[in-house]
């Protein structure tokens, strides 16, 4: 059970061990915007307030686009060329203005670069253009007309299943040539509620391409408290005292581009920037947290009445397990964002009456349901990308991006996923992601809380029993794939919304391309140990003219090969590296072949092992009455390598590659 299917189902659990969440998580990640939450002028205005055109405001201070500027040299392979990006936030008046200057310079960057658009929350913020131009020389050619001005919905997010309240504004600019220079400006006035005033953001320093100038200005009230700190940089900004007011000015001249080396770790961030925040202290952080975490309102008699019913199990982990079954398989993850209820889990009684909710909303369900069971149990707020290095942030209200649950039970900690549907099995076998640490959301909070690794911990078996025949003979091949843990919920997930067919035909398919005359003999067979969360599959063939032979051999030969492993093993295209080599862990393949062989076939014994900090490989070869016994086994160790460290990781895994696959010959 590999190939292209097991291809897709490596990614798929590289995709899970990085699990996104958006903003529909608790928080909104902070990584690609500047935000300057509060109540702002896009409160009084009303939801369908469309976007408006007008100067900017009197505290902007433009970085005018020279027309008469010499322009250096441009790397003939960029589709544009960044000349200004100027972003100026005035946190006392909650206002951001954005200014940007591009020149288009292939006919693909002006297919891309030839409109404009702008995504806001009309909820709470409210959008005006101030100009859109083409330079052409130095001519300057007006494209703001708001009869041209498209607003439309966002809507349902499909991949994400997140519906959400934001518009994307839309301009398209007619009559755009390569060379053309198109500068426009905006604003954004208003922010989310929720924060209550209090300010979190980020500056950026670099980009992936090269910018001509790239500045930020913030306009702070001098008698708030703003924390300011360096992420990967060292570059200072100019405070000046204005009034009441402190000007912070980041101000970068041929800021260069940055190119990644991926594979990255999830948690590396390659580019600099600067941290903003007015909280202090993680409490500040909690404080917020807990008042959006607190439900007053009685529950429903239907969640009571299901209450009741689960205190009738037994005190403890079967209590846990009916109502973390309930929540994860009952409550579809469905989230919907609109303002203050994108960040402020829904109550629970709705929750349960309406058979849905996204990540916080499911957590706070759950956690509501055990502690009526008298269960311990707190809502947790994690990164699921920045792991443990979320301790190197200063604290702020822009750090998370997902909910769990805590559940205290027989004095030990679970971490339970209320949106992980496919899991199964006691306590002791459910897995979570390595999160590394957490804001638990309790009274009496103050810093971040170490979530240990889970013990159950990700492993796929595959073993192949083959029956090879004489050179003009069938021969039988059964596949016994187990998969425990994470991958048994992968798997299980893979069965609960495919068909049986389906999955069969990419099976044989898969096959196909290593022995093109198999077909299918009997049924797949599908048998799911809940209880240990394991999953077995196993699949019949039966493969005519195995052996083949070239011109240039003088005996046939039958290939077995461990895809699985290869697969997991997913070598590097850069090696020579300046930043970290993200690995997928954890990861754990494990290939067998027991092979009947006839009697003429040449069988070499083997043993092999490659040992590395990030990977252990072995390879055995061992033949015993007849029976060829093949075992192949991966495993990651950790999930990055340090760039110094790169060209022996990759040679150590080229001499494993080298060990792929093994050909039984027979003359």
């Amino acid at each position: 059970m590999f190939g292209e299917h097991m291809l897709n189902r490596a990614q798929r659990i590289r995709e899970r061990k990085a699990p996104q969440f958006g903003a529909a998580g608790f928080w909104l990640a902070g990584w690609v915007i500047l935000m300057a939450p509060g109540w702002g002028a896009a409160q009084c205005r009303g939801q369908e307030a469309k976007p408006d055109v007008g100067p900017p405001s009197n505290w902007v201070v433009p970085i005018a686009y020279n027309p008469r500027a010499r322009l250096g040299e441009v790397d003939p392979s960029q589709e544009a060329r960044w000349i200004l990006k100027d972003r100026q936030i005035n946190a006392q008046n909650n206002e951001t203005f954005n200014h940007e200057v591009r020149q288009v310079l292939t006919p693909s960057g002006v297919n891309s670069g030839s409109h404009i658009s702008i995504e806001y929350d009309p909820s709470y913020q409210f959008l005006t253009f101030h100009w859109v131009r083409i330079w052409r020389g130095t001519n300057s050619l007006n494209r703001l007309d708001s009869d041209k001005i498209q607003v439309s919905q966002r809507g349902l997010d499909a991949e994400e299943l997140l519906f959400s309240s934001e518009k994307s504004a839309l301009l398209v600019l007619e009559d755009v040539r390569m060379g053309d220079i198109i500068d426009y400006a905006y604003s954004l006035q208003g922010g989310n509620p929720v924060f209550t005033g209090r300010f979190s953001g980020r500056v950026q320093l670099q980009s992936s391409h090269p910018i001509e100038r790239l500045t930020t200005r913030l306009l702070w009230p001098s008698a708030r408290r703003l924390y300011v700190q360096n992420h990967g940089t060292d570059i200072p900004y100019l405070a000046v005292r204005k009034g009441g007011l402190v000007e912070f000015t980041w101000n970068l001249v041929k800021s260069p581009g940055l190119r990644s080396e991926p594979p990255l770790p999830i948690w590396y961030q390659p580019f600099p920037w600067v941290q903003l925040s007015e909280f202090q202290k993680w409490s500040d952080v909690n404080q917020l947290a807990l008042d959006l975490f607190t439900n007053m309102a009685p529950l429903s008699p239907e969640l009571t009445r299901k209450i009741n019913e689960w205190k009738r199990l037994p005190e403890g982990e079967e209590r846990v397990l009916a109502a973390l079954r309930f929540v994860q398989d009952e409550v579809r993850y469905l989230g919907i964002e609109s303002g203050v209820s994108g960040y402020k889990p829904a109550d629970p009684s709705t929750v349960l009456d309406r058979r849905f909710g996204d990540c916080k909303d499911k957590s706070f369900l759950l956690v509501t349901i055990l502690r009526a069971l008298g269960i311990e149990a707190w809502p947790t707020l994690v990164n699921t990308r920045l792991r443990q290095t979320v301790l190197d942030l200063h604290p702020s209200a822009t750090v998370f991006d997902h909910a769990i649950a805590q559940v205290n039970l027989g004095g030990q900690s679970y971490w339970l996923d209320a949106t992980a549907h496919s899991q199964r099995g006691p306590l002791a076998v459910r897995s979570w992601p390595n999160y590394g640490y957490g804001l638990v959301v309790r009274p009496g909070t103050t810093a971040l809380t170490a979530i240990a690794p889970s013990p159950a911990l990700p492993r796929t078996t595959v073993t192949q029993y083959i029956h090879l025949g004489m050179l003009d003979q069938a021969s039988e091949l059964k596949v016994v794939t187990v998969a425990e843990g994470p991958d048994a919920e992968w798997l299980r997930e893979e069965f609960a919304t495919t068909t049986r067919d389906e999955i069969e035909r990419w099976y044989l398919n898969y096959y196909a391309k290593f022995y093109p005359d198999i077909e299918q003999t009997a049924p797949l067979v599908y048998a799911d140990d809940e209880e240990q969360n394991q999953i077995e599959v196993d699949e019949f063939y039966s493969v005519r003219r195995i052996w083949s032979h070239s011109p240039y051999q003088s005996y046939y030969h039958c290939w077995i090969y461990p895809a699985n492993v290869e697969i997991a093993m997913n070598p590097p295209a850069i090696s020579l590296r300046t930043m970290p080599l993200g690995v997928s862990y954890p990861e754990h393949q494990i290939f067998r072949a027991e092979v009947i062989v006839p009697a003429l076939a040449v069988i070499m014994p083997d043993d092999r092992t490659i040992e590395n900090p990030a990977f252990y490989f072995h390879r055995a070869v061992a033949i015993a009455q007849g029976k060829l016994s093949l075992e192949y086994e991966y495993r990651s160790l950790a999930d990055a390598v340090p760039p110094e460290a790169v060209p022996t990781y990759v040679r150590q895994l080229d001499s494993a590659a080298e060990l792929m696959g093994y050909a039984v010959a027979s003359y």
